[in-house]
Parts: structure tokens; sequence; C-alpha cells
């Protein structure tokens, strides 16, 4: 009977284990949390989605549920067989430690913008190593972000050709560019509370510690619908800046998580 119980232990904690396959792994100088689904999909069926972490955050918050709990995808990634890997910045303040982090998204935000930090040479190269670690095909990588994570997405989506599509939330597009000929032909999904006081849905400045004098929602829709990309917006009333408020928004309006709009968007809902 002894021996029986610890086998049945043993098997739980293994179960346990699988059901969390979520690792650190180095890339370039910074951590990642990858999150491996317990079963992957089929080699032309895997994807790779990407999520950046906003102003003063990082990976480790929104993979442990401590905040931007919406951005954590790794039960529905288990549930359609996709990987996910939550990247971290550099620090965003120079008081403040390595633990608050943000990504140089252009005119945001803090000493990541300030010191030039090249994180769209970084995420392109994070993204190599996982898709060569993990045999995703180039066609299905996706991104997605929140607050600066969304400005540095959307800057991915102008300036490279690393993302299939992108889901950008509480963002705008911070660079000075005019035109994103490599985003012709793609989908963007813009996520924004009307009442978001931080970066405000109109554009101007924040009421967040950066200070920063955000481009609008009709501005970056504007570059985007101009270089060909399929752009859609969606305005949540009574929600504002924080990732948990709009993601309990959605769920009363439209009876969805931000995790399963993800899917949905993606095209990754498919068992």
């Amino acid at each position: 009977m002894a021996n029986r119980t610890a086998i049945l232990a043993a098997t739980v904690a293994m179960v346990a284990t699988a059901a969390h396959a979520t690792e650190t792994q180095r890339y370039g100088g910074r951590d990642m949390l990858v999150h491996v689904p317990v079963h992957m999909a089929s080699a032309n069926d895997r994807a790779l989605v990407i999520v950046l972490h906003g102003g003063l955050g990082n990976a480790s918050r929104i993979e442990s549920e401590r905040s931007e709990t919406g951005m954590n995808l790794d039960a529905i990634a288990d549930r359609y067989g996709f990987v996910v890997a939550y990247l971290n910045g550099t620090p965003v303040t120079r008081r403040l430690g390595d633990k608050f982090l943000g990504w140089n998204a252009g005119a945001c935000c803090g000493q990541s913008s300030a010191n030039n930090i090249d994180d769209v040479g970084y995420i392109k190269g994070a993204v190599n190593d996982l898709i060569a670690r993990y045999g995703i095909p180039r066609s299905r990588v996706f991104g997605m972000g929140h607050s600066n994570g969304a400005m540095m997405t959307l800057r991915m989506m102008c300036e490279t050709n690393v993302y299939a599509a992108a889901i950008s939330i509480s963002g705008a597009l911070e660079t000075a560019d005019q035109t994103c000929p490599d985003a012709r032909g793609k989908r963007i999904l813009a996520i924004h509370g009307a009442d978001d006081a931080n970066v405000p849905v109109a554009g101007g400045e924040g009421r967040g510690l950066s200070r920063t004098d955000y481009n609008s929602e009709a501005y970056t829709s504007g570059i985007f619908r101009n270089s060909g990309v399929r752009y859609e917006l969606k305005i949540l009333p009574g929600a504002d800046h924080a990732l948990d408020h709009i993601d309990a928004v959605l769920q009363k309006s439209e009876g969805m998580t931000v995790a399963q709009q993800v899917v949905r968007f993606f095209g990754l809902d498919k068992p």
C-alpha cells in the first residue's frame, strides 16, 4: 500500500511538472522565459508568440501572474500546442534597478530609449534562436505587448519582417517612421482603453512616469493603413491603461479573455 502511494505521488509530481514546462533561457545577456506546451503541434503547425512586458515590468511578473496577467498564455498554449516566449527589456531608470525594465520603442521609454538600446536587433536575434531551437516555421511567429511593450511590438512590425501578425495593447507607434513597407499585407489588432490616461487614445502627454508626449491611435492606424496593413482598432469603453482591467472589460463585454483574443486573432485556436 505504501509503495502504491509513493508511485501515485511520483506520478502526480511528474504531471504537475509537465503541465508547467516553463524554463529560463539566456540570449544576448538577458533572461527570457520560454513556455513549451505539453504537447507540441506538428512541425508545420508549430507557432511562437513573443510577449513583451510594459514599462517598469519584466517577463517574470507576467509568467508568475503578478502583473499584466492577461498576457500569461501558458494554459492556452498548452491547449493549442504553441510556444510562448516572455522577453525582458533593459533597466528603464537609473535608480530602480534591474527588475524594472523597458524597451526602446523610439520616443519611449526612459533609459532604454535614451541609451538607444538595440531592442530591434535583440528581438530579431532571440526569435532566430527560438525558431532554430523548436523548429518553428518563420511564417508562424507572432508578437504582442502591453504599453511600452505594445509600442515595441509596433516598431517591430514597422521595421522588420519578424512577425506575421501582432497585437498591441495600450500603445501607439512612437518611431519617426512615416511608412512601414515590411508590414504590408499583415494584420495588427490594437486594443486600447477609452479611459487610458497613461497613454491616451487621442495622444498627448500621459500621466505615467515617463511623461512622454505620445502619438495617437489615429496617427498610428494611419501610418499602418497607408502602408497596406489591415489595422483593426478596438476601443474599450470603461477600460483604463491597466492590462488586467482591459482583460476584465473584454470578458464582460465580449465573453473573451485577452488570451482567447490572442489565439483567435493569430489563428492558433485549432487543437
